[in-house]
């Protein structure tokens, strides 16, 4: 099945299903099992690069348009991994899993754009444009040496390294940087462009649910996108915000209202966890010393050298990080906040 990536306003079109593959040379590749084929359209479309990345949904390799020679980033599914409650029914597509259908729809400049999606029997492959790299100049990827695979051709297991490539994400980013930590008024430009893409996401009742630096790419020019929907949660926009029992996401970046072990909103907990982002951005630490400490909003911030914390960021960061869910700063109101309103994005 090929559906390519429509506009903010729609979603891919009508799903054809693959056929079991047909048999074939087994592939050496390490992530695909022996004999595994791709989707013809994919191989006749692009040419695998390097990985990535993987992780229990499965792994993320670069790739090159055949037809423009964009450097792409696919995700590659494991439709076998997808939890039942991270499916959705589309009335073309049929069953997808939630983060296919969002990153279809979803039109943010600080968010991941999805270019094309396919599927075989195994795997969804979600095409991205492929942002954060450490000056992507700096680590092009290999021209092919011979033709691109056949169509409907096993997978070339010389088509994909293996070893991961350098990339850029947030976390990344702060550790290469002097101090571990960023300049206040850079801060300022990372933390309001992902105030405005998680406010984007709340107005349309959309929840990431794993807002962490390692789910955030960023560029030379400080550009960042959000990553990653696997865990996200969508609902009616213009009812009641439902409660929650489950956890998704990461135990650092977890809101005190969860590690208190209480039914929670997705929304209150996003705006936590950009609370403790920002406490990183500003610090190059997390502002808790201990779970118990998060649990109670406990704030310690690790004092910097030579640096003052305006009054302004203080603000915006305690405000996060109210342990009181029904106090906390909603991400509108945090939009609207001074401190992060007078970034220049």
């Amino acid at each position: 099945m090929h559906a390519s990536a429509p506009g903010p306003s729609s979603v891919a079109g009508p799903s054809k299903r693959a056929a079991a593959p047909p048999q074939g040379d087994h592939s050496t590749c390490p992530r695909f099992p022996p004999g595994h084929r791709l989707n013809r359209h994919f191989t006749a479309a692009y040419q695998l690069g390097q990985e990535l990345g993987m992780g229990g949904f499965g792994f993320v390799t670069a790739a090159r348009c055949l037809r423009t020679g964009e450097e792409v980033a696919v995700k590659f599914i494991l439709k076998s991994r997808v939890p039942p409650a991270a499916w959705t029914q589309h009335e073309q597509m049929g069953q997808v899993p939630i983060e296919v259908m969002l990153l279809c729809r979803l039109d943010h400049p600080n968010i991941v754009k999805c270019k094309d999606v396919y599927e075989d029997s195994l795997y969804y492959y979600l095409v991205q444009e492929l942002h954060g790299l450490p000056w992507q100049h700096a680590v092009a990827l290999e021209q092919p040496h011979r033709p691109p695979q056949p169509i409907d051709g096993p997978v070339d297991p010389n088509s994909i390294a293996r070893h991961r490539r350098a990339s850029y994400d947030l976390f990344e980013f702060i550790e290469s940087r002097q101090h571990k930590r960023l300049p206040e008024t850079r801060a300022r430009d990372v933390f309001g462009q992902l105030v405005d893409a998680v406010a984007y996401l709340d107005r349309r009742g959309i929840a990431h649910r794993d807002i962490k630096d390692e789910n955030i790419l960023i560029d030379s020019a400080h550009r960042v996108k959000l990553v990653d929907f696997g865990s996200a949660s969508v609902c009616d926009p213009t009812g009641p915000r439902p409660y929650y029992s489950d956890f998704r996401g990461t135990t650092t970046y977890a809101a005190a209202e969860v590690l208190r072990g209480e039914a929670h909103q997705a929304a209150p907990a996003e705006v936590w966890a950009l609370g403790v982002l920002l406490a990183f951005l500003l610090t190059g630490s997390s502002p808790f010393a201990t779970a118990g400490d998060a649990a109670k909003g406990w704030v310690g911030l690790v004092e910097v050298p030579g640096e003052h914390m305006s009054q302004g960021a203080m603000d915006a960061l305690r405000r996060c990080l109210d342990p009181n869910p029904k106090t906390r700063v909603t991400i509108q109101e945090l939009k609207r906040h001074p401190w992060v309103a007078g970034g220049s994005r």
